[in-house]
């Protein structure tokens, strides 16, 4: 092993980095070594510091140095820089990390080297990839597929692991020294690494901040997956993050079972039951449509005073007044013009028997160019959309009074 405070990872390290001593210390007190600026804030270098820059899969961290807000922390070049809300100019300064937001980090952080090393052990599965976001993390594995049988496994595995309360310990090795450790993955830096230790279990190179024990992780609990090229990307949660999901899915839950006058454990069964009384009220509607069409349609045609029928609805879907208009045409030598009022937008349709022979798409263009009007459709049924501006009523009587004439050419 060797001592923290020789670590080098890119450049020339000036800062001493509290957290490889101490994931835990909070706050802290340095010389300023340097007044700098990055992206037109103001940043300090310090000689000594608490606070971890982002990098690893890991966020940066957050809180403040002399009571100013620190908003980022990154390393450049080997230094760390703290990028503050506003300017502070002191020799020496006091520093506060934002101790929740760090904790919940070193959790996430210490469950996924911990759900990464389960993968591999049952799976054969390698992480290619991590993300920490503020609300999830994710990692990418080299799998085809993960079902829900393997996914339990894992799950149940990582909780073995979090009981036995096992130790988690970090520290440096040698280059040379890299062979006497069994690495999950070999590491891709040469120099001076940094090693996370779940106890019997891990060895993984790393710079980020971890818990002391694996109970301290508290559960690690998969809560989404997706394909990603031919690889599968795993979302969790754990600890404190793993309790508020819970939680908030109880909440549904509960709010569910209520709503539907049942219990949680019940609420599955309760839900199939709805889903197959639904389906049963789908059939019945569409049968009741289908006749209440098949009378309305015979009703239209009987009051019909030559083959143009025209009626403009302010009650029923642009589908719905579809399928009434087939129905008609379908039954008899008519050509159908349904206006159709819609909450955003107005639809016309124009559709005709078979017997008809007129091509409705001539008057497509005639359509848009005047009245703003889209859509399409084929010889014998067009379907457009036109702007609420529109007014329906007068559109619906110039067409008639066009397609009127060309009906009683083809009529004689």
């Amino acid at each position: 092993m060797t001592d923290p405070d020789n670590f080098k990872e890119t450049g020339k390290a000036s800062n001493r980095r509290l957290y490889f001593e101490d994931a835990y210390r909070r706050e802290f007190e340095s010389r300023v070594l340097e007044f700098r600026s990055f992206e037109g804030r103001p940043a300090l270098v310090l000689e000594a510091t608490c606070f971890y820059p982002e990098g690893g899969g890991q966020p940066g961290d957050l809180g403040e140095i002399d009571g100013v807000k620190v908003v980022g922390v990154i390393e450049d070049q080997g230094q760390i820089l703290h990028l503050l809300e506003k300017e502070v100019r002191a020799e020496k300064v006091k520093g506060k990390i934002d101790w929740a937001r760090r904790y919940d980090f070193m959790q996430q952080h210490s469950g996924q080297h911990l759900l990464s090393g389960v993968f591999f052990e049952l799976l054969g599965a390698e992480t290619l990839s991590f993300h920490l976001g503020e609300e999830t993390a994710s990692i990418e594995l080299d799998l085809a597929q993960l079902g829900e049988v393997d996914t339990e496994k894992v799950e149940r595995r990582s909780a073995e692991i979090i009981f036995e309360n096992r130790s988690i310990k970090t520290y440096f090795v040698e280059e040379r020294e890299i062979n006497q450790i069994p690495f999950r993955k070999k590491p891709a830096k040469s120099g001076l690494i940094r090693v996370v230790e779940i106890d019997r279990f891990d060895y993984s190179a790393c710079g980020g901040t971890h818990v002391r024990q694996t109970g301290e992780i508290g559960l690690v609990k998969i809560i989404g997956q997706e394909k990603i090229r031919k690889n599968v990307r795993v979302y969790f949660v754990c600890g404190y993050r793993a309790l508020k999901d819970y939680q908030h899915k109880e909440k549904i839950l509960a709010r569910l079972a209520t709503g539907l006058g049942t219990s949680i454990i019940q609420l599955p069964l309760t839900v199939e039951r709805l889903q197959f009384e639904a389906r049963d009220l789908r059939k019945r509607c569409l049968k009741l449509r289908e006749e209440m069409n098949q009378y309305e349609a015979e009703k239209i045609m009987a009051e019909a005073r030559g083959i143009i029928i025209d009626r403009l609805f302010e009650d029923r879907t642009a589908e719905e007044a579809r399928h009434l208009g087939l129905k008609i045409v379908h039954s008899g030598r008519f050509l159908v013009i349904f206006g159709i009022k819609g909450e955003s937008r107005n639809h016309l349709l124009l559709t005709r028997a078979a017997e008809i022979p007129l091509d409705l798409r001539k008057w497509m263009d005639w359509l848009r160019e005047n009245f703003e009007a889209r859509g399409g459709g084929s010889d014998s049924l067009i379907e457009m959309a036109l702007p609420k501006s529109q007014n329906l009523e007068e559109i619906i009587s110039e067409l008639k009074n066009k397609i009127a004439p060309e009906l009683e050419g083809n009529h004689s």
